[in-house]
């Protein structure tokens, strides 16, 4: 059993010598970069469809594997961060990776509404239009100029304007607070 007083807190990234932090700095941006490239090509490849107005349960069926999947990343994420070298540095990785994850993950979720019926938003949506619509939605900046007009296409809007910020909050404050907690020593 592992006493408090046997419990360290990890290294600050500053406190490191600059060796090690040049080293720790470029494996987290291959990482992130790995990471997020492969999480695009993976949006890029796959296969959308699979539901439209008259089945509106597999549009929510689709919307709880999103969850499902974007929690599941979440405590992977906070495994890595908590057995981190250098937690802080872990923790922004993450928060980069979850986010591209979150917004790939809604902008399939577009894809396959608007690819089941294009009258779902008031234009025909490309997995890049998905992925643009996902981004002006989460940055709440909203141009106008793609707007979800069926039911259905509201109702995953909505839901996804509600959970996004708060999501942006959730991701950072986990992370962080995971990369604070006290190690046990070896």
């Amino acid at each position: 059993m592992i006493r408090r007083q046997d419990l360290k807190r990890p290294a600050l990234f500053v406190h490191l010598d600059r060796g090690t932090r040049s080293r720790l700095l470029l494996g987290a941006v291959v990482r992130t970069g790995s990471v997020v490239g492969l999480t695009l090509l993976l949006y890029a490849v796959m296969p959308v469809g699979g539901f439209d107005e008259d089945n509106p349960t597999a549009a929510w069926l689709r919307l709880v594997l999103v969850a499902v999947v974007f929690l599941a990343a979440m405590t992977l994420q906070v495994r890595l961060v908590v057995g981190a070298q250098a937690p802080v540095v872990r923790a922004v990785e993450a928060v980069v990776q979850s986010v591209v994850l979150f917004l790939c993950l809604f902008s399939m979720l577009y894809t396959a509404l608007s690819t089941a019926d294009p009258a779902s938003f008031s234009e025909p949506l490309s997995k890049m239009d998905g992925l643009y619509f996902t981004s002006t939605i989460l940055t709440t900046v909203g141009f106008g100029d793609i707007t979800p007009k069926s039911d259905l296409a509201r109702a995953v809007v909505t839901v996804q304007m509600i959970t996004g910020l708060g999501v942006l909050a959730l991701i950072a404050k986990v992370f962080l607070f995971a990369a604070r907690q006290p190690r046990g020593v070896a």
